[in-house]
């Protein structure tokens, strides 16, 4: 997990993680186990995001990814109350870290961790999956270059 219930607590009000968390209209404590569902589903969204391009779960969390999950958490925890209206930068957040989660997978934007690319040799994913090395290439040339004695 990327995040935390207690990252959600200090990113957000208190109020606002009560009212969109807790269907009970007295509430005055958020729905713990929906801020874990919510964590859940925002950190195996990252997850399937990253999971072509990095070795999961990741060795070092950026604080790129917290705030991608802090976001998509907030997202899902709006979007579960259909019955009011999603507030205009819960959306655009959303949007930005979905495209942020893109431009990371494709390798637009790096988190400053070894790739599965970069493997010098054969590389592991987390199941234990062998990764064939990709660092082979053949070159042609019209002329043949005599490099003997470098």
């Amino acid at each position: 997990m990327y995040i935390t219930t207690a990252h959600l607590m200090e990113a957000f009000s208190h109020h606002t993680m009560v009212q969109i968390s807790n269907d009970s209209p007295r509430a005055t404590e958020p729905n713990l186990n929906v801020l874990e569902m919510a964590i859940k589903l925002a950190c195996e969204r990252i997850d399937a995001a990253l999971r072509a391009r990095y070795i999961l779960p990741l060795s070092d969390v950026s604080t790129l990814i917290t705030q991608q999950a802090l976001t998509l958490a907030r997202y899902w925890l709006y979007a579960r109350r259909p019955e009011t209206k999603m507030p205009e930068g819960v959306k655009d957040a959303y949007q930005q870290a979905l495209k942020e989660l893109e431009q990371i997978a494709n390798g637009k934007l790096h988190l400053g961790i070894a790739t599965l690319t970069a493997n010098t040799a054969v590389g592991h994913r987390a199941s234990g999956d062998v990764i064939a090395d990709e660092s082979e290439y053949t070159v042609r040339s019209s002329q043949r270059i005599d490099t003997f004695g470098y």
